[in-house]
């Protein structure tokens, strides 16, 4: 039948498409921990570390309290901290993983949407990771619920997709300006301090309440925080918008990325 080579061509092509993506995935995650004494027990110790950090700060030092509902300020912690520090990972690294991958960049048979999709991916893949351990402490406490915590997955989904169209977004801009770099990293910690996720949005002034109510990494955190440990259903506004925002920032990001991806090679 005539269709049937172009349709083996386009098997064939998404076969070594997904393979590649494997492979860069299993080659970042070795990557962190290669060298190092722990190897792959620091996925499990960093996130245990950085609560303890963080909860000696805000908890013990500057005496953040935890909203009701919560057994201490880890768990209020976790829920937010942990997706944090894989979005804040997969932007930071996006926005050089042009430049650090020229040489495949030019290669024109290499899909270089792989490059970030790997990166958002691995960086799921770890917060998954470090979500086994909160787990263990939610069941420690006695706050575990796997029915609940399958909340959490649409949550993921979401998160993708969200990460993803940013850092289409991020990668392209900072591949034309390579200022834009560090002004990623400032915006980053704006948007973490404008994130409850060290702090409850109670304490957040009204006057800058509009930060909390259209950020989606806000809407994001509360989502993980219902189905890990308040066992409730989100707010289907907050549902809506999320669902909204991630979908155009994937849109947006994705075009933008597509329309520059013939300038990229000529440019690194």
């Amino acid at each position: 039948m005539p269709g049937r080579p172009a349709m083996s061509r386009e098997s064939k092509r998404s076969n070594a498409n997904f393979f590649l993506l494997k492979e860069l995935i299993v080659r970042d995650l070795r990557a962190r921990y290669a060298g190092s004494g722990l190897g792959w027990l620091w996925a499990f110790a960093s996130p245990v570390l950085w609560m303890a950090l963080y909860t000696l700060v805000f908890s013990v030092i500057l005496r953040v309290g935890s909203p009701s509902g919560y057994a201490g300020f880890p768990e209020f912690l976790l829920a937010g901290l942990l997706p944090w520090m894989a979005f804040h990972e997969a932007i930071t690294r996006s926005s050089t993983a042009l430049t650090d991958n020229g040489a495949m960049v030019k290669k024109t048979v290499f899909p270089i949407e792989t490059l970030l999709v790997s990166i958002v991916l691995a960086g799921l893949v770890n917060q998954l990771f470090a979500f086994s351990v909160f787990a263990i402490y939610l069941a420690a406490i006695g706050h575990l619920s796997l029915p609940w915590i399958l909340l959490a997955l649409p949550a993921l989904v979401l998160q993708a997709a969200l990460t993803y169209g940013l850092a289409c977004l991020v990668a392209t801009i900072s591949t034309f300006v390579r200022d834009a770099v560090p002004l990623v990293g400032i915006a980053l910690t704006v948007l973490f301090y404008a994130t409850p996720i060290v702090y409850p949005a109670e304490l957040m002034p009204d006057r800058l309440r509009v930060l909390v109510d259209a950020n989606p990494l806000a809407l994001l955190v509360s989502w993980y925080r219902d189905a890990f440990t308040l066992h409730r259903v989100p707010d289907a506004r907050s549902i809506l918008f999320l669902v909204a925002f991630a979908g155009l920032a994937l849109a947006a990001g994705s075009a933008l990325f597509r329309k520059a991806k013939p300038y990229f090679a000529d440019l690194i």
